[in-house]
C-alpha cells in the first residue's frame, strides 16, 4: 500500500512539472515572417489654430463711384423714342460750363434763356444729380409760353415736346417731401376702439 501511494505520488509530481515547463515555454516564430506591425500612433487632433475655417464672404462687391457727367443738351426735329430721340436733324449741341450750379448766369433768376434756331421735338438733357439743373421749354420765342420742364439726369431720357425757346437753371436744391404725420389719426382711431371695447364690458 505504501509503495503504490509513493507511485502515484511521483506521477502527481511528474505532470504538474511537465505543466509548468509547458507554460514557461516562449512561444515558436518563424524568422521568415515578419514581426507583427505595431499599430499606428493615433492622429493629434487639430487645435482651434491649426484648422483652416473657411468663412462666408458677407461683403459685396464695391460700388465704384460713378463718372462725372457733362451738363449737356442735344435737341432734335424728330419726335422722342423709347429711350432716346429718333434720328433726326440735330438742330442743338450745347455743353454747359461744369461750374453751372454756381455761375451766376445759370444759378440766379430764372436762369439762361435760349432761342432755337428752330421747333425741337426731342431732346435729351444729362447732368449730375448734385448739379441741380433743369430746363423750362416754351413754345414762343424769348421763353415764352411754357409747355413743360426737363431735368437733368445722368441717365438718357428722352424729353418731347414743341419748344422753340428754353431757360436753363441750376443749382437748384433737391426738397425732399417730410413723412406724413398719422400720429393725430392714429390717436383718434385708438380712443375709438378704446371707447368700443368699454361700451361692450358696460353692456355685457
Amino acid at each position: 500500500m505504501r509503495i503504490a501511494s509513493n507511485a502515484i505520488l511521483r506521477a502527481v509530481i511528474a505532470a504538474a512539472w511537465l505543466a509548468s515547463t509547458a507554460l514557461a515555454a516562449p512561444g515558436i516564430v518563424d524568422r521568415e515572417d515578419p514581426p507583427p506591425t505595431p499599430p499606428a500612433p493615433p492622429k493629434p487632433i487639430a487645435t482651434a489654430d491649426e484648422v483652416d475655417i473657411t468663412r462666408p464672404n458677407t461683403t459685396g462687391p464695391a460700388d465704384p463711384s460713378k463718372p462725372r457727367v457733362p451738363i449737356a443738351v442735344q435737341l432734335f426735329a424728330s419726335s422722342p423714342g423709347v429711350k432716346t430721340c429718333r434720328t433726326g436733324a440735330k438742330i442743338v449741341d450745347l455743353e454747359l460750363p461744369a461750374n453751372a450750379s454756381t455761375n451766376p448766369r445759370f444759378a440766379t433768376g430764372k436762369g439762361q434763356c435760349y432761342d432755337l434756331p428752330a421747333t425741337a421735338q426731342c431732346g435729351l438733357f444729362t447732368g449730375n444729380k448734385a448739379d441741380g439743373c433743369e430746363a423750362k421749354l416754351f413754345r414762343g420765342q424769348r421763353c415764352t409760353a411754357f409747355v413743360n420742364v426737363a431735368v437733368f439726369t445722368d441717365e438718357l431720357r428722352p424729353v418731347g415736346g414743341f419748344f422753340a425757346s428754353m431757360a436753363i437753371k441750376c443749382g437748384i436744391k433737391a426738397v425732399e417731401p417730410p413723412p406724413l404725420n398719422l400720429g393725430g389719426l392714429g390717436g383718434k382711431k385708438s380712443a375709438r376702439a378704446r371707447n368700443a371695447v368699454e361700451a361692450a364690458m358696460g353692456a355685457g
